[in-house]
């Protein structure tokens, strides 16, 4: 599964070739968890050792395995991302699967596709290497190919199952980047997505109800189980496909002076981790003059601390206007995080660049007319 902008709670982690790798805490409790279910109920019932510690070494190892598939699935969406100069911002390993977190959405619903799809083509890639080991050891070593056998099982099931049409799992997004193509509007896409996932599982869940009735319940449990924990992935997915953000819901509103000292005190009050990736606006009579990147910044400067030696002039990825639709076009490499926002030349506000960018993009053609506010610095 991938994601755009998740966060995670409680994690620690490592940077490997420009994206962190995080790991829930609990995440090797689940390990031994599942190496003492196969060790002493999977693999007892599949062959006969009068060794316990044959077993143990096969759940063990069948169970680190499975933590590799799992990574090797998220790794896939991160070369498709990095493919399509998509940056990532982790992969994160939890309890019961992982997530590839991009720094930024994609702006078109083919590179949608391809990302979503990376992930079960990785996990099929997998299967296939572990079942060609599987038939080299199927003679000479039973137990390494048990093993094998359970991680090409798995890496199966993990691909199919992530190709369901239940947002956020990959056959999800890759339904929502159809629906947008054909819909050309990504915002009602994901909401169809969004009502498409749920009447699935609704219709799981009368699957498990007919099933109660015609057949045994054993069956029936397992139908309405799949299908709670589907709604239970539906639901965490919710807030990403009903979110339909105004104009007005992405710029961050200049109040006051439009000093850059007042502007970058103004973005520190709200969250400090935004400044190092910003690019404060320098105006003249309302008007893009120069710029201060946040990371050039020292300290917070006072009100009458002069920031002149950090000007730097004006160049394309600087800033967005939402009139001129070469400075968001797609080709247009964006250089912060945290960007001016203009229309007509004269400064709204601030926004997350991409953002705003994919914003524009899909309202392509709306007219802004709005009032900019212009006043002189000071």
């Amino acid at each position: 599964m991938h994601s755009h902008r998740l966060t995670a709670n409680r994690r620690f982690g490592s940077r490997r070739r420009g994206f962190r790798i995080t790991v829930d805490p609990l995440l090797p409790l689940v390990v031994i968890l599942m190496a003492w279910v196969l060790s002493e109920r999977y693999f007892p019932q599949i062959m006969y050792t009068q060794a316990t510690w044959i077993y143990w070494t096969m759940g063990i190892v069948s169970s680190i395995f499975l933590t590799l598939s799992i990574f090797f699935h998220e790794y896939g969406h991160a070369v498709a991302a990095r493919r399509l100069n998509l940056p990532l911002e982790r992969i994160h390993l939890y309890l019961f699967g992982g997530m590839a977190e991009l720094r930024q959405r994609p702006v078109r619903p083919v590179e949608e596709l391809l990302i979503a799809l990376a992930g079960p083509l990785a996990s099929l890639l997998f299967a296939g290497i572990a079942w060609g080991f599987a038939q080299i050891t199927h003679h000479d070593h039973n137990e390494a190919y048990l093993v094998l056998q359970f991680v090409f099982y798995m890496n199966l099931l993990l691909a199919g199952f992530n190709l369901l049409p239940i947002f956020p799992l990959d056959g999800g997004r890759a339904m929502r980047a159809l629906l947008w193509h054909v819909q050309k509007y990504y915002y009602k896409a994901s909401l169809f997505t969004y009502y498409i996932s749920i009447g699935i599982i609704m219709c799981l869940l009368l699957v498990a109800v007919v099933l109660m009735i015609t057949e045994d319940a054993f069956t029936s449990f397992w139908v309405a189980l799949l299908a709670g924990y589907l709604w239970y992935t539906a639901y965490s997915g919710r807030d990403e496909l009903i979110y339909q953000p105004d104009f007005e819901d992405l710029v961050f509103r200049i109040k006051g002076k439009r000093s850059p000292a007042s502007i970058i005190r103004q973005i520190n009050r709200i969250d400090a981790q935004y400044l190092p990736n910003a690019i404060i606006p320098v105006t003249n009579n309302g008007e893009l003059e120069s710029v201060v990147f946040g990371r050039d910044l020292k300290k917070i400067p006072g009100e009458e601390e002069s920031l002149q030696h950090l000007y730097r002039p004006v160049e394309e990825g600087y800033y967005v206007d939402v009139e001129d639709e070469s400075t968001y076009k797609p080709g247009v490499r964006l250089k912060a995080e945290l960007l001016p926002v203009l229309q007509d030349g004269a400064i709204l506000g601030l926004s997350d660049g991409n953002e705003i960018r994919f914003w524009l993009l899909q309202h392509k053609g709306i007219l802004f007319h709005r009032e900019s506010e212009r006043s002189s610095d000071d």
